[in-house]
């Protein structure tokens, strides 16, 4: 029998968690998940900044005393969405979370896309805040985006973390045998009787942050980008990255191969592997038990 005693001592905010997962699963309350996928960041203050056409949109947690990391989050998503695993990171870094363009509040902007404009729209951000030299920590398209810093910027990585991420489309892990929003010919939405259930659930997370309109232009570019939007570094870009970096696989990976990822880590200079057990793609830095690990081990190598 529990005692209240041992009640008290159970981690609320994992209890709070843990039934927000359990709706979202059994019981299909997507838009109940959505709102608390749009829940304020703990002590996080919220920016911008506007060069060439794009307005980025970021958030600042944690003492500016600290060392300063830049995460980037993966396709679909935004800065917000990772409000636990940054909180996290804020315990000992002064973390700055940037929405990359067309992606939660950042606007699509106006120059074609390119792997490097990725990159530099981040040096853009760091510049506006006066940061010289940064850790970074991507997850999924983050990851390949840290990728593109240590290609071009690379004198302004201190260290990289990359987590369930990829070097070359080659790495997607496709559904052929459902209506994935990520196919062979490229980025694909719900059109012509399509019904993916990803991209119906971010379509209300978009509704209730009041940028619907600009998410459903962001998936007409990515469409007709084809698969140019896709990763494409070769072999021998990844063999020439010299900066360290901590490459995290989740091992029931689905979206990203596992293989793919570890082979990634190998091509590296300078890199250490980690693979967590049991861990999805999204659910590496989504659920608590995982997070604790990554966190962890982010911790050990930076």
């Amino acid at each position: 029998m529990i005692s209240i005693l041992s009640i008290k001592h159970i981690n609320f905010k994992r209890i709070v968690h843990l039934t927000f997962l359990f709706c979202f699963a059994f019981t299909g309350c997507t838009s109940f998940y959505a709102s608390k996928m749009l829940e304020p960041i703990e002590n996080g203050k919220m920016s911008h900044v506007s060069y060439q056409g794009v307005t980025l949109h970021y958030i600042e947690v944690g003492e500016k005393e600290n060392p300063p990391l830049i995460f980037l989050h993966g396709i679909l998503a935004f800065t917000q969405a990772y409000s636990e695993f940054i909180e996290r990171l804020a315990e000992r870094y002064y973390v700055i979370g940037i929405d990359m363009r067309g992606h939660g509040r950042s606007t699509i902007g106006v120059e074609q896309y390119s792997h490097r404009l990725a990159a530099d729209d981040v040096i853009k951000v760091a510049d506006e805040i006066g940061i010289d030299k940064f850790h970074v920590v991507g997850h999924s398209a983050g990851g390949f985006a840290l990728l593109s810093i240590a290609k071009y910027h690379p004198d302004r990585m201190i260290k990289g973390v990359s987590i369930a991420s990829l070097y070359n489309h080659e790495g997607i892990d496709f559904n052929e045998n459902a209506d994935d929003y990520l196919t062979r010919e490229g980025f694909m939405d719900n059109r012509n009787d399509r019904n993916n259930y990803t991209l119906k659930f971010f379509d209300s997370v978009y509704d209730k942050m009041g940028e619907r309109e600009k998410f459903d232009s962001t998936k007409k570019v990515m469409v007709d980008y084809g698969i140019s939007m896709f990763p494409s570094y070769e072999i021998s870009d990844i063999k020439e990255i010299k900066n360290p970096i901590l490459v995290i696989v989740a091992e029931k990976d689905q979206r990203v191969k596992p293989a793919h990822t570890i082979e990634m880590s190998e091509l590296m200079q300078d890199s250490q592997l980690e693979i967590i057990k049991g861990a999805p793609h999204f659910g590496i830095v989504k659920r608590m038990r995982h997070i604790d690990i990554v966190i962890e081990h982010i911790f050990k190598f930076l």
